[in-house]
């Protein structure tokens, strides 16, 4: 089962909005919504967000995050 609020979950959502990106002829480009993880005093959510917008593929330590590697498969994809 997956768990709200974790990289196999934002991996998944990526993987479902890309297939059904894909369905759509008429799509020109795409863009995440955030590349990384920032700040956020509006995130209180204590032990998942803690102060942090955590919807980025990359952490805010740098680290690439599960749904960045999907990201990148899609794009080298399009080459």
């Amino acid at each position: 089962k997956l768990t709200r609020w974790t990289e196999e979950y934002q991996e998944f959502l990526y993987e479902e909005t890309l297939k059904m990106l894909t369905s759509i002829p008429q799509l020109q480009g795409m863009s995440p919504w955030i590349l990384v993880d920032f700040r956020s005093p509006r995130r209180v959510l204590p032990g998942i967000q803690d102060g942090w917008n955590r919807k980025g593929l990359i952490s805010e330590e740098g680290k690439r995050k599960k749904a960045f590697y999907t990201l990148q498969k899609y794009y080298q994809s399009k080459d």
